[in-house]
């Protein structure tokens, strides 16, 4: 689960730096800051792991890939945040101080590799936006 928050946070991250315009993402563009280096070399699948976040994220409705560019060469897709993932991500959690919205917060901890602090804002986000509760909008 550690994996899937930190990939997720990277992403959400960078989708709410670049809302509305598509981001054009790949597996080699978050290997580095989501996985232990000594995965990189066959011991995790992280194309697999990668492609199937995505799905996942897609079906639970928070983002839209809107081109699948994926050939022998790997995944590659163009995605955008959907209302939805947009709505997760302006809500400002309630036990957490100051003012800046969890999309706020994933932009600049991604960019600090703050790992912790990028679990605990997916969490949020995802549980906010399935119970509705613990976070203003």
């Amino acid at each position: 689960m550690e994996k899937f928050n930190l990939l997720v946070g990277l992403l959400f991250g960078r989708l709410y730096e670049d809302f509305p315009v598509a981001l054009r993402v790949t597996p080699a563009q978050f290997l580095e800051e989501a996985i232990e280096e000594d995965d990189h070399e066959g011991s995790f699948n992280f194309g697999e792991y990668f492609e199937s976040t995505l799905r996942w994220l897609e079906t639970a409705g928070y983002i839209w890939v809107k081109q699948d560019f994926s050939d022998g060469g790997g995944p590659e897709f163009d995605v955008v945040l959907s209302e939805k993932g947009l709505e997760t991500l302006r809500k400002v959690p309630q036990s957490l101080e100051g003012t800046a919205s969890i999309g706020e917060r994933l932009s600049s901890f991604g960019r600090s590799k703050a790992s912790d602090a990028i679990g605990t804002l997916v969490s949020l986000a995802i549980t906010s936006a399935v119970s509705g509760g613990g976070i203003a909008s």
